[in-house]
């Protein structure tokens, strides 16, 4: 649907079958804080939780980052859509049916383009499945998968296929589709010939993995060759539809179990996932060929902070259990890393020892400073004192990542204990390291400080004000009253605005909710209404709060016409001069009359 118009009744209808605090959950963990929900914002790194859901009043508010709004600005900011775009996302979640409306030609062009992309990929992954079953190479794949103790029923759950040695099965095959090879190409599935015209299959003689996007959308592949060829993995480039960084392998089938489980398992490659869940270890995923990136581990975060990390035990597999490892303690992950014996990866470890062996390894994983301990020591002599200053340094960094003081004691403990070195002493080397930190400060990121100077905080705003919005947003009924009373001339910018805005919902619909300012207020309000509350009685605190705006009113009123006197005596300008002091002199008793 394209930018315009979307009738009130039915964003209201879209609001009334939606919860915010469901919403979110899609997106991140969120746990429950009295009457609202706490979780680590999604929009900024951080590592204690101070992004906040009100389900009372159906928003939101970071107070980090000072973003916030609505249901529609979440969806707007986390999933970079348009206000009719986020609307028609909340309406088919919600069963709505939206008026259609005419696209504009370039409109209808991009999204005609996107959904035939998908539908292209749709197409390949269901070509290279039907070549694993019905082909005489797919017998092949299918004794390779079947050796690795792969059944049919993960075969099909993953959608895995294989693709035969030519050089054009899958572009013959399209063009019987419809699909140009050159569309092919811009999926990253053919390649141009170097010294004559056409195309030819990027991926020959392979085992296929569909890679999908969070939603279940396949959005690229990963191919392994069955033999010695080289490479023995190839995966698709970055297309349209995919970014490697962005995404996490079996991350859509996964994340019901890790939510379940309040645990993720994080491991190495396409194989590994498959063999978890083969063996009923449903909450495995894997980073795609790359090491883990911070994308990739908000991805994961957005359904629990526990990760354990099940990487191969050789040496390449333990450095990016260390990178992996500090992007996740970074973000605020609880980080344990899994240590299978020399030479084994998880599968063989799966395929040897089985599923209750397998999660007994992974809870008697090694924490995020035991195992950079346990680096931090390796080749390096304990037993002298350079050895264990060397150490400690290297340790210092990772243990001032620790916020919980409970746990920086225990770390503490563990450091100690394995050095042979007194508590106290690692812990004033530990407080020298904060004073260097403060004394020459890393430069701040430059996103970071562009959201700092965005934050919206109420420190300079008229507190009363503020409390006054709050309490129409808890009595819709004090509306009238405030309005009589002088309504948008009792507040000052930009509370002006949100009350204009709202007074003007309330006279359409009779009410007033969280969910009923655009984004461009939406902000301000998510700050005003996510805060202390603790009125009882609206009424009797809504007439002081009136009575204290007309007061505050009046003697600004006062003081601009004291200016505005002087300026008159400085003209001459007897005429003025009588207006102004006339209504000196009103501002003066209407002050009596409001005065206790």
């Amino acid at each position: 649907m394209a930018a315009g118009f979307i009738p009130q009744e039915i964003i209201d209808e879209i609001v009334a079958r939606s919860d915010i605090v469901d919403v979110i959950s899609e997106h991140l963990l969120l746990k429950k804080t009295g009457r609202n929900y706490q979780g680590l914002c999604p929009f900024h790194h951080e590592k204690t939780p101070s992004f906040v859901v009100s389900p009372d009043k159906q928003i939101f508010r970071c107070f980090g980052c000072g973003v916030g709004g609505n249901i529609f600005s979440f969806i707007m900011q986390s999933e970079g859509l348009t206000f009719p775009e986020a609307v028609e996302k909340m309406a088919q979640k919600a069963g709505i049916s939206l008026p259609q409306q005419e696209m504009s030609e370039n409109e209808l062009k991009v999204l005609q383009k996107r959904e035939r992309w998908y539908k292209i990929n749709e197409l390949t992954a269901q070509y290279y499945h039907k070549v694993l079953l019905d082909t005489k190479w797919g017998q092949k794949a299918l004794g390779y998968l079947k050796n690795r103790g792969i059944d049919l029923h993960i075969i099909e759950k993953f959608q895995l296929g294989a693709v035969l040695s030519d050089w054009d099965g899958l572009i013959n095959f399209m063009g019987k589709k419809g699909v140009e090879p050159r569309e092919l190409h811009q999926m990253g599935l053919a390649l141009p010939r170097n010294s004559e015209k056409g195309y030819y299959d990027r991926f020959r003689g392979r085992l296929m993995f569909p890679i999908w996007d969070h939603s279940g959308r396949v959005i690229a592949f990963g191919g392994r060759v069955l033999d010695d060829g080289e490479p023995k993995y190839l995966n698709s480039p970055d297309t349209p539809l995919f970014n490697k960084g962005q995404y996490l392998y079996g991350l859509h089938l996964a994340k019901g179990s890790i939510r379940q489980a309040d645990l993720a398992i994080m491991v190495e490659g396409y194989m590994d996932v498959i063999a978890c869940h083969q063996f009923g270890v449903t909450n495995a995923v894997a980073s795609l060929g790359t090491a883990l990136t911070s994308n990739q581990a908000r991805a994961l975060m957005r359904h629990t902070y526990q990760v354990a990390i099940a990487y191969d035990a050789d040496v390449a597999g333990s450095n990016a259990a260390l990178r992996g490892l500090d992007i996740l303690a970074d973000l605020g992950c609880q980080v344990r890393v899994v240590k299978f014996p020399k030479g084994m990866d998880p599968d063989d470890f799966l395929r040897k020892s089985g599923k209750e062996k397998f999660e007994e390894l992974v809870m008697q994983g090694e924490s995020f400073i035991e195992y950079k301990l346990f680096k931090a020591m390796e080749n390096v002599n304990t037993s002298s004192i350079e050895g264990k200053i060397k150490v400690i340094q290297s340790i210092l960094p990772d243990l001032a990542k620790i916020d919980s003081p409970v746990a920086k004691e225990s770390a503490v403990k563990i450091i100690a204990i394995k050095l042979g070195l007194a508590e106290a002493s690692i812990m004033d080397e530990l407080r020298k390291y904060f004073r260097e930190k403060q004394k020459f400060p890393q430069n701040k990121d430059r996103k970071q400080e562009k959201r700092e100077n965005n934050i919206v905080n109420l420190r300079g705003f008229n507190k009363i004000q503020v409390q006054m919005l709050r309490i129409l947003f808890e009595d819709n009924s004090i509306f009238p009253l405030l309005e009589n009373a002088g309504g948008v001339e009792l507040f000052t910018p930009p509370l002006d605005n949100v009350f204009q805005r709202i007074w003007k919902v309330y006279q359409v619909k009779g009410k007033v909710t969280g969910t009923d300012l655009d984004d461009k207020d939406s902000q301000l309000l998510a700050a005003i209404l996510i805060g202390d509350f603790e009125i009882t009685n609206t009424t009797k605190a809504a007439a002081d709060y009136i009575k204290n705006l007309q007061i505050n009113k009046l003697n600004k009123d006062y003081s601009d016409t004291i200016r505005e006197l002087s300026e008159a005596e400085k003209m001459g300008d007897s005429e003025k001069l009588n207006q102004l002091l006339s209504r000196i002199e009103w501002l003066i008793q209407q002050k009596k009359l409001l005065a206790p």
